[in-house]
């Protein structure tokens, strides 16, 4: 694959901006704010399209930084490439959410029905976090991410197998770990919401025992006091004849002493005498049992407003057991459902497994097959370094082993530089495999700004031999001055 020029109709700064390309070295160079970022994007964005955030990611996204900046509501641009001899235009419309996508033979005159499948198989399957991490270098990132891992794992496991469909080991640990994620969510969900009512009911199940204890306490001694309290004497026949004769005989006395002093015959004496002592103790008597039946119904009342209270202290004792009861019941319940998320907890715990299972049978393809990068990536890092380091080892998840005569070393142990082209070769050795016999172009922006002179000079001999389309974007004339040397 070739690119022989672009059309940036509307994309960030630029307007209507067209850029012709070459085989081999392409070196644009230009200073800072000259928009060499915007095109870089640009190359990749008519190969993959543009893809948009959502939520706060939305505002701050690469959609939005490329805007156009004077007319916002067009968003398009071109670009033609040479692909097995023949001639391809491809179009893109950014805006709005589809992004239109076209792509023309103009040696054919004829336009590709499915323009996507076109692309993918014009890149050699190679997707775009795979395309990102390898071929095409942005500004300070040379170094890889853990997506390159994940590629490096589907593409292992589709070159051990040799299988026509791509069997997407990254795809498929992505959905297991998303499965797994939605069944932890939903347990903590529940988890907090039995939590919270089983506190709840824990505190009014408590509240409602410390109740009925202090009801209990306000019953007991009413209970006591009823068993204690002598059986009321009642007014007894005897009783009433002996007061009935104390009154006879107070009367009569008093009767007795009136006849004595005022009248002179004894039997009329006598006679007052004894009606004194009739008429004042029955006066008497009348007025005593009306004292004590007032009194008795007095005390019987009294003693029915506490029988009463009691009742009712009992009643709301019962009341507050009931209640308390069904707090238990309610408690039970929410136990034996929070015993039952015991059901998701196996579906997490076999979704782990299932993760673990296809990360170490990628991981034995990985160790099998890995030779073939490693062996890319050592030969160019040999050429970088001018074979002081001619052996580099790489695991499924990009740990970097360094091999000299004398030991073995981390990528934490060697120069800042030294990294730098270690990351370098295992993004081209990587590209290579995932692009297999598709020659794809290194789009690269800014790639040696923390190299010396050596070390870019070796670079670009390295990428002036390689038979490859390379388009270099720089701030610096470094690059072009050693490669009229080079040539």
């Amino acid at each position: 694959m070739e690119i022989l020029d672009i059309t940036v109709k509307h994309y960030g700064k630029f307007e209507n901006y067209r850029m012709n390309f070459r085989p081999g070295m392409n070196i644009i160079s230009g200073g800072n704010e000259s928009g060499k970022s915007t095109l870089h994007s640009f190359l990749r964005a008519m190969l993959f399209g543009l893809p948009r955030g959502r939520g706060r990611a939305a505002r701050t996204d690469e959609y939005q930084l490329r805007q156009p900046w004077e007319n916002p509501g067009y968003f398009a641009g071109e670009m033609r490439i040479r692909e097995q001899g023949e001639i391809y235009r491809i179009q893109r419309d950014f805006s709005g959410n589809g992004q239109a996508l076209t792509v023309v033979c103009e040696t054919g005159e004829r336009e590709e029905e499915a323009p996507q499948k076109f692309l993918e198989e014009m890149l050699g399957g190679m997707r775009e976090a795979a395309f990102r991490n390898t071929v095409f270098v942005a500004q300070a990132g040379a170094r890889t991410d853990e997506g390159l891992a994940e590629e490096l794992r589907s593409f292992m496991v589709n070159y051990e197998n040799s299988l026509d469909e791509h069997v997407d080991v990254t795809r498929a640990l992505d959905s297991l770990r998303k499965r797994k994620k939605e069944f932890e969510q939903k347990k903590k969900r529940e988890e907090e919401l039995l939590d919270a009512r089983i506190q709840k009911c824990q505190t009014e199940a408590e509240y409602i025992r410390r109740e009925i204890g202090r009801l209990k306490q306000q019953v007991r001694p009413g209970i006591e006091r009823r068993e204690e309290e002598p059986e009321a004497p009642g007014i007894s026949g005897g009783g009433k004849a002996g007061n009935a004769a104390k009154a006879l005989l107070a009367a009569g006395g008093m009767v007795s002493f009136a006849g004595a002093v005022f009248l002179d015959s004894i039997s009329v004496r006598i006679f007052l005498v004894l009606s004194g002592m009739v008429f004042f103790g029955f006066f008497y008597l009348a007025w005593r049992l009306l004292r004590e039946k007032k009194e008795q119904e007095t005390e019987e009342a009294a003693g029915g407003r506490e029988a009463w209270k009691q009742e009712r202290l009992c009643e709301e004792i019962r009341n507050r057991e009931e209640a308390y009861q069904k707090r238990q019941n309610d408690l039970e319940a929410l136990y034996q459902r929070y015993t039952g998320l015991d059901g998701l907890q196996t579906e997490i715990d076999a979704l782990d497994l299932a993760i673990q299972r296809i990360c170490e049978l990628s991981m034995g393809i990985y160790e099998r097959t890995g030779g073939t990068l490693n062996d890319r990536a050592s030969s160019i890092l040999s050429v970088l370094t001018r074979r002081k380091y001619q052996r580099i080892t790489i695991d499924d998840t990009l740990e970097v082993r360094v091999h000299t005569k004398n030991r073995i070393l981390r990528l934490w142990q060697l120069s800042y530089g030294t990294m730098q082209q270690i990351y370098f070769s295992l993004r081209v050795a990587a590209g290579e495999l995932f692009a297999g016999d598709k020659k794809l172009p290194l789009i690269l922006d800014e790639p040696f700004a923390m190299y010396d002179d050596a070390r870019t000079r070796e670079a670009l001999e390295w990428l002036n031999g390689c038979g490859r389309q390379v388009i270099l974007f720089t701030c610096q004339n470094r690059e072009e001055t050693i490669l009229k040397q080079l040539r």
